[in-house]
């Protein structure tokens, strides 16, 4: 794909592909698209898009069928004990209304909110210190993003809350999120890379020192225990599949060249990046 802001659907999880080659099941059926992955019961599931229906993927390959997301376009996935959450939108032709779901087993989901009359998308989503946030953007008419939108979960549902730090532009678009104890940390991503973000509370924001990263669509993050971000991407010239962690450099993700990042997730077996190949779901360690 061109390296200008057109990539933001691809660097949103959500990439067309077509045949098979390397796969978590030898049996998979062909995926249009991937939203995110999240660890989900004892294992790690993806969200995806087979044909027009939204299925749940086991690490085997295996698909269920969803309800409660048709026709939606969710863009990511989290979760925690209590269950998963999805964020994405709804069409309201001309436009779009960012839209949340939830779900206790990844499979039935329902709308917790929607900002309707307004033409908005959410894009990232995570749990982090005593709550749940979700960030996306308002969009101008031609889809750009314009300014940042954000939503808590509070004990009664979800509420708006304002942003600072997190200005955008029609070149910056917010790609992921993932919190902690300690906080959150968002990507966004301009036509030359990715910058992460860190903020105590979802609402404050603030560079990360050397979060600076060139060429990189950063679709996944980690964050470690002893402070360290862990990210995984596509290059945007070219489109390698890349990994790295803050401060510590890069190296390439041992899954074909044409893999399209759709999240990472940790694991029992350790950290995995989940990547999307010919509409396979491919897994590699990072």
């Amino acid at each position: 794909m061109a390296c200008d802001i057109g990539r933001r659907t691809f660097v949103l999880g959500l990439v067309a592909a077509a045949s098979a080659v390397g796969t978590t099941a030898t049996a998979q059926p062909i995926l249009t698209k991937a939203a995110g992955v999240a660890e989900l019961g004892q294992s790690a599931k993806a969200l995806c898009l087979l044909g027009t229906s939204w299925v749940l993927v086991d690490e085997d390959g295996t698909t269920h069928p969803t309800t409660g997301l048709e026709g939606a376009n969710v863009l990511d996935v989290a979760a925690d004990a209590r269950g998963v959450l999805a964020v994405g939108s709804r069409p309201a032709p001309p436009f779009t209304e960012a839209t949340i779901w939830q779900s206790a087993d990844g499979v039935a989901w329902h709308e917790v909110m929607r900002l309707t009359g307004t033409n908005t998308e959410f894009t990232g989503v995570g749990f982090g210190p005593g709550t749940a946030m979700a960030l996306g953007s308002g969009l101008t008419e031609e889809r750009a993003p314009a300014r940042t939108i954000a939503a808590r979960r509070v004990p009664n549902g979800w509420t708006e809350i304002p942003v600072t730090g997190l200005e955008q532009t029609a070149e910056h678009a917010i790609t992921t999120l993932s919190g902690n104890r300690s906080g959150w940390v968002a990507a966004a991503i301009t036509q030359d890379g990715t910058t992460l973000y860190r903020s105590p509370d979802g609402s404050t924001w603030s560079a990360v020192d050397r979060g600076q990263l060139e060429d990189t669509a950063v679709q996944g993050i980690l964050l470690e225990g002893n402070g360290g971000i862990r990210w995984v991407a596509n290059a945007i010239g070219g489109s390698a599949a890349i990994t790295g962690t803050v401060g510590a450099g890069r190296q390439p993700v041992a899954v074909p060249e044409n893999a399209h990042v759709v999240g990472a997730v940790w694991t029992r077996r350790g950290p995995l990046s989940y990547w999307l190949v010919d509409g396979r779901l491919v897994t590699a360690g990072i």
